[in-house]
């Protein structure tokens, strides 16, 4: 399967949910946003989320401050 990670194609082995491609960039969860073809996704449902073929996957980081 094939997605975008923040505008770099990737090739993924088999399907995955959200939870498991944050876990398999090895990225800290707090304070991470994901947003899939433009919608965010709460992390209360990552781990359900399936990706899809050709998806378009932004990853960021929330920052507090003034």
């Amino acid at each position: 399967m094939r997605i975008l990670l923040n505008d770099t194609p990737i090739q993924l082995a088999t399907n995955c949910t959200v939870a498991e491609l944050v876990q398999q960039q090895q990225l800290k969860t707090e304070g991470l946003a994901v947003a899939i073809n433009n919608v965010v996704i709460a992390k209360q449902y990552w781990s359900k989320h399936q990706l899809q073929n050709n998806a378009q996957v932004q990853l960021f980081q929330i920052v507090t401050g003034g």
